[in-house]
């Protein structure tokens, strides 16, 4: 697991999938939040001061487009995480006709005994690189959690795009402040 160094999260160049995961405190009354202050303010030892700027000013921004205000004291506290990690993949596939018998997977031809054929199997073995943001948003009088949004993406480059930064953010923010049912 590389984690801060590369945190460049989600900003790929050729994105295969994209996942974005929250959950809140019920109980939080989100429509009095209307400014927030960050913990830490200063990235964390081992992260790149960087990178931590970046995801730092594209967080502000988008809170700023939707009416957010940062402020010593502020209704609710952010901060973030980031993680990066290589993922293997497996597949097995292959080609060809007729198989091994009778009464498998296939009607005839599947699994079982005597047949005849020929065929062509392979095993495609390839890594994937997962980058993920994670943001906390915490009660700013109680301290306690009130929402938690992650966003992943993985791809096959190694290479990092730092203009997809802004727009991974806005995924994961665009479900804060949730909407609870009932309300």
């Amino acid at each position: 697991m590389r984690a801060f160094p590369l945190v460049a999260a989600l900003m790929l160049t050729a994105c295969q999938s994209v996942g974005v995961q929250t959950d809140f405190d019920p109980s939080v009354n989100f429509a009095s939040y209307r400014t927030y202050q960050w913990l830490p303010s200063e990235a964390p030892r081992g992260m790149n001061p960087l990178m931590f700027r970046r995801i730092q000013d594209s967080i502000d921004r988008s809170l700023a487009a939707r009416g957010y205000t940062q402020a010593p004291n502020g209704d609710f506290a952010i901060t973030f995480t980031v993680d990066e990690r290589d993922r293997l993949h497996a597949d097995d596939w292959g080609y060809g006709w007729g198989g091994w018998g009778w009464g498998g997977w296939s009607g005839w031809g599947g699994y079982g005994w005597g047949g005849w054929g020929w065929g062509h199997p392979a095993l495609d073995v390839y890594t994937t690189v997962q980058r993920s943001i994670v943001i906390d948003i915490y009660d700013g009088k109680t301290r306690q959690p009130a929402w938690h949004g992650v966003v992943k993406r993985e791809s096959y480059s190694e290479r990092l795009n730092y203009g997809r930064l802004d727009q991974a953010v806005d995924t994961v923010l665009s479900k804060f402040p949730p909407v609870a049912e009932g309300r």
